[in-house]
């Protein structure tokens, strides 16, 4: 489904499911994805480094190091979040028939195919 790292493909190669679900913002969840998940592991991350060298944390390199560790997770994480937010998307609004791409054309070619 991902033509690279950073794009998804129009279509799915399988099923021919448009992607991007007909909407400009449609990936506004998949950010929201994202953002919860790299929170939560900033946050664990805070705790067990907080928990480890208590009494006397090193502040300067937690807040470099959080960002660091944000900054890589983020752009790790989004082609994962933007298909995890598919999935969810998928999950409460089903596809329409417009959605899929089989329109008549391909069903006529597809035909002749088996015929053959």
């Amino acid at each position: 489904m991902l033509a690279s790292w950073f794009h998804l493909r129009d279509r799915c190669p399988r099923c021919k499911l448009h992607l991007h679900r007909e909407e400009g913002d449609y990936f506004l969840g998949a950010y929201t994805v994202m953002l919860l998940a790299m929170e939560t592991m900033f946050a664990l991350g805070f705790l067990i480094v907080l928990l480890v060298t208590w009494p006397n944390p090193p502040w300067a390199a937690i807040q470099w190091g959080g960002a660091v560790v944000l900054l890589i997770g983020v752009l790790v994480s989004y082609p994962f979040a933007k298909t995890l937010w598919l999935a969810i998307d998928l999950m409460f609004r089903p596809v329409a028939r417009q959605e899929l791409g089989w329109d008549d054309q391909n069903a006529g070619k597809d035909d002749e195919v088996r015929r053959q």
